[in-house]
C-alpha cells in the first residue's frame, strides 16, 4: 500500500472512521481509511511514491510471469476506496488497534504482509465507486485521443454458490420472446492476480465524511480468468437435472420498474443476479503514455436471490464506475512508470468529474440477506 503524503517510512498515518460506500459485507462495521499527516513542503513526495510503486510492480510482475509462464502481462487499473476493517476475531482480540489508531507508513505496509491469522485488521478495496459528471469525463477522453468502440457490452449473469470457486451462468435473451433469459454458457471464475494500492490524500475533498471525489487506485497485475465449461460436463450435478431454458423472466411493472422472476427449481443454487452495461473507449492517437490502453465505464445492477423467486429491489447499483485495461509486453522500469502515470491521470480525471454542483451518483448497496435453510452447496 502506497499512501500519498507519506513521504518516508516513518510518516505517521491515522486510521480515520469512514462513512462512504463499502463492500456490502462490511456495512454497519467500523471501517477506516488511512490518512497521512500533511507535509506540503516535501518536494520529493511523488518521486518517493513512484519509486516504491516501480519496485513493487517490477517484483510482482516478475513473480507473476514466472509462476504463470506467460509472455505478456495483463494489467487492470480500478478506481475506488482502500479502507480497513476487522473481522470478529480481530474485534475481540485487538479492540483498540483499529479506529483512530496512529501508525507509521512502514508499519502499515508490514501489517498488509502479515499472515492473515496474525493481522490486527484487514485491508480491502471497494471498486463500486463512480463519477457523477459522465458528460465531462467522456469529453475529456475524446480530447485525450480515446474513441468509443461499437461493441457496447450488456451482460446478464447468475452466480452460483460453489464450494471454493464461483460458477457463473451467462444468459442471453430468447430469440422468440426477449422477456425470457436462457443460459448462453457456463463459466468457472478463478482469480490469478496481485495488487498494488495507491491511497490518495483525502485532505482536499469536498465531501468531508464520504470523500466521494477522491479515487484511490488499485493496479492489478494478472487477471481474473473466466474458463468456459461445457454445459453437459460432470462439473455440477444440477446441470443434468434442472431446466436451464427460460430461467429468468423479465417484466415491467406499472410504475416502470423492472421485475425479474426466477425459475424456482434453480433458485436454491443461486445467490446473485447481475446486469452489467459496459461502454468501451480505445486509444487511437500518438501519445505513447496511452498506447494499448482501453478505458471502460461500467453500470451494474445486482439482485440478492436469498429469499424470493421474484425480485424488484436491487441490493447493489453502481453507475459510471471507471476502470482501465492494457496488455503489457514490456517489463522494463519505464513501463512500470508509464502504468503509474496512467493510474494517477485516471484518478485525477475522475476527481475533476465528480462535483457537488451535480446530483450525487446513485450508488447504493445493502447487506445480502441471510442464506435460507434450503440453500445447499453445488457439488
Amino acid at each position: 500500500m502506497l499512501i500519498e503524503k507519506a513521504t518516508n517510512a516513518q510518516t505517521h498515518v491515522q486510521l480515520v472512521p469512514y462513512l462512504g460506500i463499502v463492500n456490502p459485507e462490511h456495512m454497519n462495521q467500523i471501517n477506516c481509511i488511512p490518512m497521512a499527516n500533511i507535509n506540503d513542503n516535501d518536494d520529493n513526495e511523488n518521486n518517493h511514491l513512484e519509486k516504491l510503486f516501480v519496485e513493487d510492480f517490477t517484483r510482482k510482475s516478475k513473480d507473476f510471469r514466472e509462476n504463470e509462464q506467460i509472455n505478456s502481462l495483463p494489467v487492470e487499473i480500478r478506481l475506488g476506496t482502500v479502507y480497513t476493517y476487522q473481522n470478529r476475531r480481530q474485534q475481540n482480540q485487538y479492540p483498540e488497534s483499529h479506529n483512530c489508531r496512529r501508525i507509521s507508513a512502514h508499519s502499515l505496509r508490514n501489517e498488509e504482509r502479515r499472515p492473515r491469522n496474525d493481522k490486527h485488521f484487514l485491508i480491502t478495496f471497494n471498486k463500486n465507486k463512480g463519477i457523477n459528471d459522465l458528460h465531462m469525463f467522456e469529453h475529456e477522453l475524446t480530447c485525450a485521443g480515446f474513441r468509443q468502440t461499437n461493441d457496447q457490452q450488456l451482460t446478464y449473469r447468475l452466480y452460483l454458490r460453489y464450494q471454493t470457486r464461483r460458477l457463473i451462468l451467462e444468459l442471453k435473451r430468447h430469440a422468440d420472446d426477449p422477456r425470457f433469459l436462457s443460459v448462453k454458457r457456463l463459466l468457472k471464475y478463478s482469480t490469478k492476480y496481485t495488487h498494488i494500492d495507491i491511497v490518495k490524500s483525502k485532505h482536499n475533498s469536498n465531501y468531508s465524511e464520504t470523500f466521494d471525489d477522491i479515487f484511490d487506485i488499485r493496479t492489478s497485475i494478472g487477471k481474473a480468468d473466466e474458463e468456459e465449461l461445457h454445459i453437459n460436463d460432470d462439473y455440477c450435478d444440477f446441470i443434468h437435472i434442472k431446466d436451464l431454458d427460460q430461467c429468468v423472466f423479465e417484466t415491467i411493472s406499472q410504475t416502470g420498474e423492472y421485475v425479474y422472476q426466477f425459475n424456482r427449481r434453480l433458485l436454491p443454487y443461486f445467490d446473485f443476479f447481475q446486469i452489467k452495461q459496459t461502454n468501451i473507449y480505445d486509444y487511437s492517437c500518438m501519445d505513447s503514455r496511452f498506447f494499448g490502453l482501453r478505458v471502460l465505464i461500467e453500470h451494474q445492477t445486482g439482485y440478492d436471490l436469498c429469499s424470493s423467486a421474484k425480485t424488484t429491489t436491487p441490493c447493489l447499483q453502481t453507475n459510471n464506475v471507471i476502470m482501465a485495461k492494457l496488455l503489457s509486453l514490456d517489463f522494463t522500469e519505464d513501463e512500470a512508470k508509464r502504468i503509474w502515470t496512467i493510474g494517477l491521470w485516471l484518478s485525477d480525471l475522475a476527481t475533476r468529474c465528480t462535483s457537488r454542483d451535480l446530483p450525487a451518483n446513485k450508488i447504493f448497496c445493502r447487506q445480502p440477506g441471510s442464506i435460507t435453510s434450503y440453500r445447499r452447496i453445488v457439488r
